[in-house]
């Protein structure tokens, strides 16, 4: 027979098991592993050549709550002018606007067979992905996509989502900056919400004036080191009265140990929107006074500081 005290002890000893139990499970489900790094845009993108000028393809998946609720596709191009004599040789620009910007202007729905835009196009594709996931889609002989109902252009950006998806998982945050006939690129790591990592790049091209060719160079200016040949050779510049004047002397930094200098100060300090270029080189915090640890960047910086406000005010970067 069981004592009042004896069944109050086994209901006490079973109710601190209960709520040990409850803690427990409040307390793994709290720390559950995410499956995404962080919340924010995660880009991936790729470069080719169309018609002999620039292209690159990107891919941004949105990440919310651990969740992928976005994504957006996109195409910036360049154009080739001139006809390759000496009075106009060809020349290459950016165009000033994608392809998702140009919107009906981009002149794809005409010769359309199925009478869509480039960007009611893409937007299919993106709405296809969020559904059914990047890896879903699938084309004919031709390469042209035949299972997503509003799009019959070739897939060109299945990869490439499937690599920002991957930038997502990693906590990679990319952006990229197009300027003249480069593309200037940023890639960004974090550590506890702490900057870890952060790479400044460009890649750049060789042209033609004459034949009309654009090929992008194999490596970029961080691949090539020092074999990109600026330390030694002329180009040195000293900050004189607010104002940077030629030293006739060679530069003393190769351009990734100058470019480098913008990135651990970033890292150091933590990014400021107001970091820009005095007198289009160096850097500043007010646009006059140089920041002692940015008197080395001799280089045209004013770029990287577009590019980096691209990463951390419109990429989602905390």
């Amino acid at each position: 027979k069981k004592t009042f005290q004896g069944e109050f002890n086994m209901k006490k000893s079973l109710g601190l098991f209960f709520i040990a139990f409850m803690v427990f499970a409040l307390f793994a489900c709290g720390e559950e592993e995410r499956v995404y790094a962080y919340d924010g845009d995660f880009m991936a993108y790729e470069v080719s050549v169309s018609r002999n000028a620039p292209q690159v393809i990107s891919v941004v998946v949105t990440i919310e709550n651990d969740e992928i609720t976005k994504y957006t596709i996109d195409t910036l191009q360049g154009n080739r002018t001139g006809d390759g004599t000496d009075e106009v040789p060809y020349v290459w620009a950016w165009n000033t606007q994608s392809k998702k910007e140009l919107g009906d202007a981009y002149g794809m729905a005409g010769a359309s067979d199925i009478g869509k835009e480039w960007y009611e196009q893409a937007e299919a594709i993106e709405a296809f992905w969020l559904e059914n996931g990047v890896d879903s889609i699938t084309v004919d002989g031709n390469g042209n996509i035949d299972n997503v109902t509003g799009a019959t252009i070739s897939d060109s950006y299945s990869a490439i989502a499937q690599q920002a998806v991957q930038h997502a998982i990693d906590g990679k945050f990319v952006a990229m900056y197009a300027s003249g006939t480069d593309l200037y690129s940023a890639v960004l790591t974090l550590n506890d919400g702490e900057i870890d990592t952060l790479v400044l790049d460009v890649l750049q091209s060789t042209r033609s004036q004459e034949d009309g060719s654009f090929v992008w160079n194999a490596q970029t200016k961080q691949q090539l080191g020092d074999d990109y040949g600026m330390k030694g050779v002329g180009g040195g510049y000293t900050f004189t009265n607010g104002a940077w004047v030629s030293s006739g002397s060679p530069a003393t930094l190769e351009w990734y140990e100058q470019v480098n200098l913008i990135s651990d100060y970033i890292i150091a300090n933590g990014y400021n929107s107001n970091l820009q270029a005095v007198d289009a080189r160096g850097g500043s915090l007010d646009g006059t006074t140089l920041v002692d640890a940015l008197a080395g960047a001799t280089i045209r910086t004013g770029s990287y500081y577009t590019l980096l406000a691209r990463l951390f005010d419109t990429n989602g970067v905390a």
